[in-house]
């Protein structure tokens, strides 16, 4: 029983099966209204990811439509790209070697860097880490046109 009173009575959108304890929300892709019981939210979901299935995949940078599933790869999650993207070989080759050359070369004079690297300030808008002395210059820089 309710708090306050009978419990309202659900019925499933799909079979019209009244819902016990386990209703399920329908994902809104499918255009379905209420709530779902156990069978119909599984039969929409094989549909659904059936549906999927038949849209060929696409490298999200050079748009090459990837057939096999050797050419398929997943970037990283230290990309901070969208969940379900996947890219040509090629292309993660690419971004992998940008990413790599990002975090251990200097972004100003592309020196390699050794166990200590220095993170630029947000307001000198640079991309990728510093060593020592690109950082003390950018800082001294920036201290003699009057920012601080």
């Amino acid at each position: 029983m309710h708090i306050f009173g009978k419990r309202q009575v659900v019925h499933c959108s799909v079979c019209g099966k009244e819902l016990g304890r386990h209703k399920y929300r329908p994902s809104e892709e499918w255009g379905i209204e209420g709530m779902l019981c156990g069978l119909c939210h599984l039969e929409k979901t094989k549909e659904f990811t059936l549906e999927q299935k038949e849209v060929p995949d696409i490298c999200a940078f050079c748009k090459k439509e990837l057939a096999d599933n050797q050419d398929r790869y997943k970037p990283r999650w230290q990309w901070e790209m969208e969940s379900g993207t996947l890219l040509c070989k090629s292309c993660y080759q690419k971004k992998d070697a940008d990413y790599n050359k990002k975090l251990n070369f200097c972004a100003i004079c592309n020196c390699k860097l050794g166990m200590f690297h220095y993170h630029p300030k947000p307001a000198w808008q640079i991309d990728g880490n510093l060593c020592r002395k690109c950082w003390d210059r950018q800082n001294n820089k920036n201290n003699t046109n009057g920012e601080r």
